[in-house]
């Protein structure tokens, strides 16, 4: 028997995802994007359950571009914030983020890993979003979350930044940082940020590295649990992704 999907405010829904005209609301979580040599899959998650559909990526009577325009303007109609988008490879994923980004503006955009299959890549994607959907958040300004006896950040301003985007998470209570080691082998390429584990009360461990110099970070997240800080850690992997490129 049809199931009536009933927006809060009591006008009717076409799907469990849709943006309703009537209030507003918005009831899309979060979409995922993934792109194959043969076809681009999309999935539209909302609170209990997701809207997908894939087209396929070459076809004689569009091109390229027309493709993505009409995935924006589907992603569009419910209003989706925030976008995930993977592949098969970097190639195919640069693709679709440049093709989409015009067409979805003001709508963030999120640059995933690569994975081989897209089942692979939605079901990480759904458990980020359900994480970032129940986790507490706080609203405290990035510069008062960075703290701790260790006043000293390697690096520079570069350093510094890169630990700023950890803290602007609102999802992030506080950034630690620690001891400094000089014995690490030079990894090249200017300051990085190495994101490593969520420990058993949802905290995580990251490096910051500059030549020859690696700094402890300490993370403390709104995360009760390993698992919820798994996926605070992915989260934050996509922030520092995006800063290093």
């Amino acid at each position: 028997m049809f199931q009536r999907l009933i927006c809060e405010c009591g006008a009717e829904l076409i799907s469990d995802v849709a943006y309703c005209l009537n209030c507003g609301r918005k009831h899309a979580i979060g979409c995922g994007v993934y792109v194959s040599e043969k076809r681009v899959h999309v999935r539209i998650f909302g609170k209990t359950s997701y809207e997908g559909f894939s087209l396929k990526r070459y076809d004689e009577d569009i091109s390229i571009r027309n493709l993505y325009e009409i995935l924006g303007e589907r992603i569009y109609f419910s209003r989706v914030e925030e976008v995930v988008v993977s592949g098969e490879n970097r190639e195919l994923i640069e693709e679709c983020v440049e093709n989409l980004k015009n067409s979805l503006y003001p709508f963030e955009i999120s640059v995933s890993d690569a994975f081989e299959t897209p089942k692979e890549f939605f079901e990480k994607l759904e458990r980020v979003l359900r994480v970032k959907k129940e986790l507490k958040t706080v609203d405290i300004p990035p510069e008062d979350k960075i703290h701790g006896s260790h006043s000293t950040i390697i690096g520079g301003r570069e350093g510094y930044n890169l630990i700023l985007t950890l803290a602007k998470s609102p999802f992030v209570k506080k950034v630690v940082p620690g001891v400094i080691e000089g014995n690490a082998t030079s990894i090249g390429g200017g300051v990085k940020l190495k994101l490593t584990r969520s420990d058993e009360k949802g905290n995580i461990r990251a490096l910051l590295i500059d030549g020859s110099s690696v700094q402890q970070i300490y993370v403390i997240t709104t995360a009760s649990n390993r698992d919820d800080g798994e996926g605070v850690l992915k989260l934050l992997r996509g922030y520092v992704r995006d800063i290093q490129g």
